[in-house]
């Protein structure tokens, strides 16, 4: 049912005329079988007007046939560009934290195979429908023909298509497991991606990564689809089957137990035979409807985990600010266990204009407290204020627009997006940065294909600066730069955007550099404190 809800969304006219356009064809495809039906018992010199009607017949199967056949492309099309804009909407809406338990694998293989799956039984549903619109004019046709010869077949296709069925369900378990299988292949190819450096300077760890962790995934999620598929394709053939059997019982047995023409056995036989294809392609169908239906299963499982969208912001972004507080706030992992990493309780106050560095050593808190400063994570507990008024769901997304961010594991896009920066201001970050061979002035792409890590963080500062947001976020951002940009960075970049009145908060390890904070603060296992002021007032008179 629910995977019927989607075709109606999706374009429930497109649908439905094509539905109708399919029985149309179907029908005048077992006119013609009654047509021959007819040209091979009665008698030629009562022919008549059977040509015109077998040639009219024929045009009209040509052109309802074209015609469906295009609307289910656009039905199709239209179906798949849905689902993924909805899954893409619900997957920006949702919250941070969230997405990053479901995993990037899920997200990956919900919008591509899953939605694939559902266009896939779709793009055949008005087929489906008309299919069994052919077996319906077709029975009653057999039924004008003889009504006990009628039921007999009904009995036989009914005893064939519960077999089918009976197999689909069987089959249904291991196409359910193969899904899930499916994640972690998707899990571990994405990982061969991105450490294919690390694999390439570790024989060993290649190997077993392939033999002990990869080839292992894709065999179980083959072996499940080919038992599957199996179990599938034999049920398949065994509810054909009946047909036959059943046409075998109308030609060897039913004469010896009643008496019936030979033009009515012709009819039945010539009938049963046509009906074998509309037959064939509902059981044909109902598989890929099946693994729809698991693919509506798995993405509302998805949805239910990122159902609760956030409070879209406006469009333009604030304009500056004159306090962010945090009082008291916590975060704790908690998918890590009792023992999990929490932070806080914390307590900041970000004043415009100031320059903010946070150190402490890896994995105290500096990322988890950037995320929580700019809206990323929401406080488990505290108050995370914005000039004086709490941010709550309705202005978090509003609020998130203050910053422009570089964090460690940022993405990068191939091009400027969202920013209408002036060539000159472009030009001028470009020059500063070493972008020049990195950036298309004329189109705005960035070449991302070969970067370092530093050049990619500095096209990063390019796009976060150009975006001249009130408050800029830096993580870790000098620690894979050379000692020339690291300069560049504390020397130029920070007092530049401090100058034009921008709020700076920088991750830092780089205590030589401490001068240049207005403040420093620490991170000690989730706590913040204040740095050694003593020590860094020495530091800003060196």
């Amino acid at each position: 049912m629910k995977l019927f809800l989607v075709l109606i969304r999706s374009s429930w006219i497109s649908g439905l005329v094509s539905g109708l356009l399919g029985a149309l064809s179907g029908m005048m495809n077992l006119g013609l079988i009654m047509l021959i039906h007819h040209a091979l018992t009665d008698d030629p010199s009562e022919a008549g007007s059977l040509p015109y009607l077998f040639a009219g017949a024929c045009v009209m199967v040509l052109l309802t046939q074209v015609t469906a056949k295009y609307l289910l492309v656009q039905l199709s099309q239209a179906t798949a560009a849905r689902l993924r804009y909805e899954l893409c909407t619900k997957i920006i809406a949702a919250p941070l934290p969230t997405l990053e338990s479901v995993g990037p694998n899920r997200l990956l293989a919900a919008l591509i195979g899953d939605v694939n799956a559902i266009t896939a039984a779709l793009s055949a549903f008005p087929a489906a429908c008309a299919n069994a619109m052919v077996l319906a004019c077709g029975l009653v046709y057999l039924a004008t023909l003889s009504l006990p010869l009628a039921g007999g077949t009904i009995l036989m296709a009914s005893i064939g298509v519960f077999s089918f069925l009976t197999g689909l369900r069987l089959a249904n378990r291991h196409i359910r497991k193969a899904r899930e299988d499916q994640d972690e292949v998707v899990k571990q190819l994405r990982a061969m991606i991105d450490g294919i450096k690390e694999l390439k300077g570790n024989n060993m760890r290649c190997l077993d990564f392939v033999y002990d962790v990869l080839l292992p995934a894709d065999t179980r999620m083959r072996h499940s689809l080919i038992v599957g598929s199996n179990i599938q394709g034999f049920a398949h053939s065994w509810g054909r089957l009946f047909l036959f059997i059943g046409i075998g019982l109308l030609l060897f047995l039913w004469p010896q137990i009643s008496t019936v023409s030979t033009a009515t056995l012709t009819g039945y036989v010539l009938t049963i035979l046509y009906l074998t294809y509309p037959l064939d392609g509902i059981l044909g169908w109902l598989p890929a409807m099946n693994a729809a239906s698991v693919a509506v299963a798995k993405i509302e499982t998805l949805g239910l985990m990122i159902d609760r969208p956030e409070q879209q912001s406006s469009v333009s972004a604030p304009t500056k600010f004159q306090s962010i507080e945090l009082q008291g706030v916590t975060y704790r992992y908690d998918s890590m266990g009792d023992d999990c990493f929490a932070l806080g309780p914390v307590d900041l106050t970000l004043c415009p204009g100031e320059t903010l560095f946070i150190a402490g050593g890896n994995g105290s808190g500096k990322t988890t407290l950037a995320k929580l400063l700019t809206g990323l994570y929401v406080p488990d507990a505290g108050r995370l204020s914005w000039n004086g008024r709490d941010v709550t769901n309705k202005v978090r997304a509003d609020y998130r627009q203050l910053f422009s961010t570089v964090f460690v594991e940022g993405h990068l896009f191939d091009r400027l997006l969202g920013i209408d920066a002036t060539p000159g201001k472009l030009e001028h970050w470009i020059s500063l940065l070493g972008m020049e061979d990195k950036v298309d002035v004329q189109t705005g792409r960035l070449l991302t294909g070969e970067l370092s890590r530093g050049q990619h963080k500095r096209l990063a500062l390019l796009v976060a600066a150009l975006d001249d947001r009130p408050i800029f976020v830096f993580d870790e951002w000098a620690a894979e730069q050379d000692p020339e940009f690291k300069d560049t960075f504390y020397q130029q970049i920070l007092p530049e955007l401090n100058r034009s009145g921008k709020t700076v908060v920088a991750i830092t390890h780089d205590d030589r550099y401490f001068s240049v904070a207005t403040r420093v603060l620490m991170v000690t296992d989730g706590r913040l404190s204040d740095s050694d002021e003593k020590d860094v007032s020495v530091r800003k008179a060196a």
